[in-house]
C-alpha cells in the first residue's frame, strides 16, 4: 500500500534520508522510531509531498507520488506535529471546510465530531481552544476522510488521558476497517496501543524492523537499546548488569520517555537477540538492581 524505494533527501551538505527502503502493507499500523534527527519527519513530509526527494521512488496504493502527486495525495491523510488551523472558524466550520475540499457530505462532519467527542466544542472558535483541544481537532481533521493511508507525526503530543483514549479508539477503528497507518512517536504507550510493527530509523536508513505486538518488557528494552548506545549513560539513569539492561515489568512513564528522547541522539548499533525470560529471572532474583523511573 505504501512503498519507499531508495529514497534520498539532503538539506545542504547533510543527508537526512540515505537510500531509505520501507514497505507498509495494507492494514498495517507501523511505528517509525528513531532518535532526533534520524529522518522520521522528513520521511513523512516526502511521502506527503511537502518535501521533494532528491532521488528514489514513493508509491501510495500503486500511484507514483512523484509523477502524480495529486493522485497520490487523494489516497492519504496527514497529521503533522504542529497543525495550523484557521483561528477565525469554529470547530464545526473547520471540519466542514475540510469536508468540502475532500468532497464529503455534511453528515461526515457530525459523525467525526461524535467519534472525537467534540460536541461541547463544536461551536467554539479555534482561537479559543487550548493546546490539547486543538490537537483533538487536528486528529479529527486527519481522520475525517476515508482514505487508504494515514500518516501521523507525533499524534499523542499535548493530549490529555481522555484525548489519548479517543486517539487509540479512532486508530483501532481504522485498523478494523483495514486502513494503513504510519506514525512517528517518542512515547512507548503509543507503540503498545497503536503499532502492529515497529521500524527503527537511524541516520536515514532502516536499522531494524520488529513484527507483532510487543509486551512491555520487550518494548522498554528496545526503546533503551535501539535509541541509545548501550555503553553510554542510558536515558533512564538506571543500572546495568553485565552490559544487559534489567527492566521492570510494566510500562515506563510516557513523560519520562518523551523527555529522554528529546535529548541528544545516541549512536545506534546492531543488536543481538535477547532472551527476555532469562532476563526476567535475573531481574526478579533477590538483590537484583533495577531501573530508576524519572
Amino acid at each position: 500500500m505504501l512503498k519507499l524505494t531508495r529514497v534520498v533527501k539532503s538539506f545542504g551538505a547533510r543527508r537526512i534520508l540515505d537510500r531509505l527502503d520501507l514497505d507498509v502493507a495494507a492494514g498495517e499500523s507501523v511505528a517509525l522510531l528513531g532518535a532526533n534527527g534520524s529522518g522520521k519527519t522528513t520521511a513523512l513530509r516526502c511521502i506527503v509531498g511537502l518535501a521533494r526527494p532528491d532521488g528514489g521512488r514513493i508509491e501510495i496504493g500503486g500511484v507514483d507520488a512523484l509523477r502524480d502527486p495529486i493522485g497520490a495525495r487523494r489516497r492519504l491523510s496527514y497529521l503533522p506535529q504542529q497543525s495550523t488551523l484557521p483561528p477565525t472558524l469554529t470547530v464545526r466550520e473547520t471540519l466542514a471546510a475540510v469536508a468540502r475540499l475532500r468532497g464529503l457530505a455534511g453528515a461526515a462532519v457530525e459523525h467525526e465530531i461524535a467519534l472525537c467527542r467534540l460536541e461541547a466544542l463544536a461551536d467554539r472558535g479555534v482561537a479559543r481552544l487550548s493546546g490539547g483541544e486543538r490537537q483533538r481537532l487536528a486528529i479529527a481533521v486527519a481522520f475525517l476522510p476515508a482514505v487508504d493511508v494515514y500518516l501521523l507525526d507525533e499524534p499523542s503530543a499535548n493530549l490529555d488521558p481522555t484525548a489519548m483514549e479517543i486517539l487509540f479508539q479512532r486508530v483501532a477503528r481504522l485498523k478494523i476497517e483495514g486502513r494503513t497507518l504510519l506514525f512517528t512517536t517518542h512515547v512507548q504507550s503509543d507503540v503498545q496501543q497503536l503499532a502492529t510493527r515497529v521500524v527503527f530509523l537511524h541516520e536515514g536508513r532502516i536499522e531494524s524492523s520488529t513484527a507483532g505486538s510487543l509486551d512491555p518488557r520487550a518494548s522498554a528494552w528496545m526503546f533503551e537499546r535501539r535509541l541509545w548506545d548501550g555503553h553510554d549513560e542510558n536515558a533512564y539513569h538506571g543500572d546495568r548488569d553485565d552490559d544487559r539492561v534489567l527492566v521492570d515489568g510494566g510500562l515506563r512513564d510516557a513523560g519520562a520517555i518523551a523527555r529522554a528522547c528529546a535529548g541528544r541522539p545516541r549512536r545506534v548499533r546492531t543488536l543481538p537477540d535477547v532472551d527476555f525470560d532469562r532476563d526476567r529471572e535475573r531481574a526478579d532474583r533477590p538483590g537484583a538492581r533495577r531501573h530508576a523511573v524519572l
